[in-house]
């Protein structure tokens, strides 16, 4: 058996535990604008429009709305949006877990180790919105 069979593991363990602050988009691009409109209800939008994708936000509770805000604004306007909708703002609990691992080859079935874990819990927010391009801008 090879030392190296659960290294493929170890990574993906790493990885997961190493996620950050990532905005998550699913939709078309446009050309980049320079200015989006800010709803909080699809009934507000008086402009004739599509929806071009949604975007999530997964952050720590202790960024300010104000910091992500202007964060979804920038991937919004990157994106070609002309309008967000903020659909859904929402406090979650994550927890990650730490601790030490090892693996070895040693013997017929080797052995994989973890040990000293420990879960910590963080309270963050999720905040998830729809993109809208005006029809007159297509």
């Amino acid at each position: 058996m090879s030392k190296f069979k659960f290294l493929p593991f170890l990574v993906l363990l790493f990885i997961l535990s190493s996620c950050g602050n990532q905005i998550i988009y699913y939709g078309r691009s446009y050309t980049p604008t320079q200015n989006v409109d800010i709803y909080f209800r699809e009934a507000d939008v008086k402009e004739p429009n599509e929806v071009m994708g949604k975007v999530t936000l997964e952050m720590s509770a202790r960024k300010s709305s104000d910091k992500i805000q202007q964060k979804l604004m920038k991937r919004a306007k990157e994106k070609g949006a002309d309008a967000i909708i903020f659909d859904d703002i929402s406090l979650t609990t994550t927890g990650s877990t730490t601790g030490g691992a090892a693996a070895g080859g040693g013997g017929r079935r080797g052995f994989l180790g973890i040990f000293g874990s420990k879960t910590k819990y963080e309270k963050g927010q999720q905040i998830k919105g729809t993109l809208l391009k005006y029809k007159k801008n297509i």
